[in-house]
């Protein structure tokens, strides 16, 4: 017998690209019957990350070099041409 699910496949595209956004739409970080949406406080982006890297790239290189050496070991993984950090 297949698992019910929470949702169906069109209610679940209206829900928000969470990173806590379980498949059957609940979530992995509260225990909750089902997902709030965007005014969840722990919601989180799942393309927050690239926004993050945009802003790191649009600093002025000294401030680049600062972060690099403090937090990655000198390495920038926001550069363009390197890979992301996922």
């Amino acid at each position: 017998m297949a698992a019910q699910i929470l949702f169906s496949n069109n209610e679940l595209l209206k829900l928000p690209d969470c990173e806590g956004l379980l498949e059957n739409g609940k979530c992995k970080w509260l225990h909750i019957p089902a997902c709030v949406g965007s005014t969840c406080s722990y919601y989180k982006n799942m393309y927050s990350i690239d926004k993050t890297q945009a802003r790191l790239r649009s600093l002025d290189e000294e401030t680049q070099e600062k972060i690099a050496q403090k937090y990655y070991s000198g390495s920038r993984p926001w550069s363009i041409g390197t890979k992301s950090w996922r």
